[in-house]
This record gives C-alpha cells, sequence and structure tokens, in this order.
C-alpha cells in the first residue's frame, strides 16, 4: 500500500518551518522551558520526517485484520533488536510526531503566558492565525488518550493534517519570538 500523498513534496513543504525553528532555537534565550517545549517540537518534526521517509500510509478506516495477528512478532523484534515492520514502525513516527504536536497545543500558549481554564482557551486567547490543523491533530490524540479503543475506528488526522499542524506551530513560535526573548532571558 502507498502512501495518498507525495512524500517528496511534504517533505519540501516541511523544510521552511524546520528552518525557522533551527533560526529560533539559536536566537532564543537558554532557557529551560524554551529548551524543554523546543525540544517537543523538534521530536514532532523528527517524527514526522522518519513517517514520511518511511513511507506512512494514512488510514481512515479500521485495523488491516493482518494487523494485530503480527505485534507479537514486534515485540520479539524489538527485544532481539531485528529490523521491525516499515508499516508498524511508520506508524510509531506519525503517533510520535503528532502526540508531541498535541503536547505543544498547551504547553506553547503556557510559555507565552496565555490564560484560560484549559488548552483551546489558552490557546484562543494567545494565537489570532488559523491552528484548525493543529487543533484537529491535538482532539485526535485526546481521543488516544481517553478512549479505550483510541482510534482503531480509524484516524481522522492525515499526514498532511500533521504537516499543517507543525507549519502551524512554527508561525504561532516566530510570531511571538519577540515576547518569549523577553519572557526568558
Amino acid at each position: 500500500m502507498k502512501p495518498e500523498y507525495d512524500a517528496e513534496k511534504l517533505k519540501q513543504q516541511l523544510q521552511r518551518p524546520a528552518d525557522d525553528l533551527k533560526a529560533l532555537l539559536v536566537r532564543l534565550p537558554n532557557h529551560d522551558a524554551i529548551t524543554d517545549v523546543f525540544d517537543y517540537v523538534v521530536g514532532a518534526f523528527y517524527g514526522l520526517m522518519r513517517a514520511i521517509e518511511v513511507g506512512f500510509v494514512d488510514r481512515p478506516g479500521s485495523w488491516y485484520s493482518t494487523y494485530r495477528p503480527h505485534l507479537h512478532q514486534y515485540v520479539e523484534r524489538v527485544m532481539t533488536d531485528k529490523p521491525l515492520n516499515d508499516r508498524w514502525l511508520a506508524g510509531f513516527y506519525f503517533n510520535s510526531g503528532i502526540q508531541r504536536l498535541a503536547a505543544c497545543f498547551d504547553r506553547i500558549p503556557k510559555l507565552l503566558g496565555a490564560q484560560g481554564k484549559n488548552a483551546r482557551e489558552r490557546m484562543k486567547s494567545i494565537n489570532v492565525a488559523c491552528y484548525a490543523a493543529w487543533d484537529k491533530v491535538y482532539e485526535e490524540i485526546n481521543a488516544y488518550k481517553h478512549d479505550v479503543a483510541g482510534k482503531a475506528d480509524g484516524r481522522t488526522v492525515n499526514m498532511k493534517d500533521a504537516v499543517q499542524a507543525f507549519e502551524e506551530v512554527i508561525a504561532l513560535l516566530k510570531a511571538n519570538e519577540a515576547k518569549l526573548a523577553a519572557n526568558y532571558r
């Protein structure tokens, strides 16, 4: 099964925000709060890039019937340091990337001093730009965290959504560079 997206195009789309992330890391103060939150953002970038490189395939429907019978084999492969199934590995990287993006949905507004009772209120109070894809990722991960079956019936976030969410993260950080520099010098 092949991805429904153009892998090279998405990798190129990630390049500009990754360059911006690198520049922000160079310019912003060396402060634990910045380092820890930005480390999550770097991890999200890595997860998405690796998922694309390994060939992540969006899954809008339920598990494939051949998925569950192989899980025990993946445990054995991890224990014996043998290569893992690329489809499973791509999903692992994708999940890692979107989990980190979702964590940043709450952490970045707090880093910027946002007020509100919950993550969405804090995001709304600090971000006037579009963050629809990032919110979609946040909602997806809440299902992973709180629903017993997680997203077994299918994902609502695809690779294009995740890449767009990453762009929204970097746009918010860039727009608030001066504030971050002032608050964490």
